[in-house]
């Protein structure tokens, strides 16, 4: 029977190669983005190059709790059962701003939006019979700081990397203490550095050096292999709380390891959740 796939910021990328390459393997996959025109061409573009791919698109705003909530009860009256969820979606914005309901937008929405989405959706995965849950990090985790205040005072942080770094770290320590916490489950979670990848995160560095740098990135398909391998192989299917790079263990930063900290950041985020949409 073929598995149920949900990927998150699935209409570019890296999101849009691991979902082309799973429709491809013949597993039914649902790609979320806020851009619902953008997801549309996505889809489009799958089932050109693979004519009998499964494949459905899902509009979801992971800065908006609320609309988190919609877009789930959407997704599990299609799909009650989630073999693998895939937290792809991610942002870099070099001008600091904060998301209308008081988060510091990168922190709200990869780590705190992601959050509450696992949260609706963690029932339906833990039926499978195999289930996998897949987070996209980065190495820029290792010069992230958990700084409690920032999450919703976007002035705390000196740059946009500084909050980027820290989204990541959170995502790395959300990692860890979920595969803790479903320890004695069928459900792994496992987190991946994608590398340097020439995706629609840079849109926002000057024009003028884009090119420059998109000459030493990785093209997204290069960057989704570890995810998708995350999301397939065989070899991983017991490995849970742990870090890749192509394909390969990586022990993270300190700080991505420390228990303590990812359970005070549980707590923050349960807390976060359990304020107005």
């Amino acid at each position: 029977m073929a598995r149920k796939v949900f990927i998150t910021g699935g209409n570019s990328g890296i999101g849009y190669e691991m979902a082309k390459a799973l429709a491809a393997r013949g597993e039914c996959v649902v790609i979320a983005g806020r851009d619902a025109a953008k997801s549309q061409r996505a889809l489009a573009s799958i089932r050109a190059e693979h004519p009998q791919a499964s494949a459905d698109a899902l509009a979801l705003d992971l800065a908006d709790f609320a609309d988190i909530d919609r877009a789930a009860a959407e997704l599990l009256a299609k799909m009650p059962v989630i073999d693998t969820l895939i937290l792809n979606a991610g942002l870099y914005t070099l001008k600091l701003r904060q998301l209308p309901n008081g988060y510091e937008a990168m922190i709200g929405i990869m780590h705190f939006g992601h959050f509450r989405l696992t949260q609706t959706l963690l029932e339906a995965v833990k039926k499978s019979a195999q289930g996998r849950i897949v987070v996209t990090s980065s190495v820029m985790h290792q010069y992230g700081k958990i700084d409690e205040a920032s999450f919703t005072d976007p002035r705390r942080h000196r740059t946009g990397l500084s909050a980027y770094a820290q989204a990541k770290l959170a995502n790395l320590l959300f990692t860890r203490e979920l595969a803790r916490r479903l320890q004695g489950t069928r459900v792994t979670v496992n987190a991946f550095h994608p590398g340097g990848v020439a995706t629609g995160i840079y849109r926002e560095v000057p024009r003028l050096v884009q090119p420059l740098i998109r000459a030493f990135l990785l093209t997204p398909a290069q960057g989704a292999d570890t995810g998708i391998w995350l999301a397939t192989a065989p070899e991983v299917t017991n490995v849970s709380g742990e870090y890749f790079f192509k394909r390969r263990p990586r022990a993270g930063s300190s700080a991505s390891r420390d228990p303590a900290l990812a359970a005070r950041l549980w707590e923050l985020s349960e807390r976060a959740m359990a304020r107005p949409a």
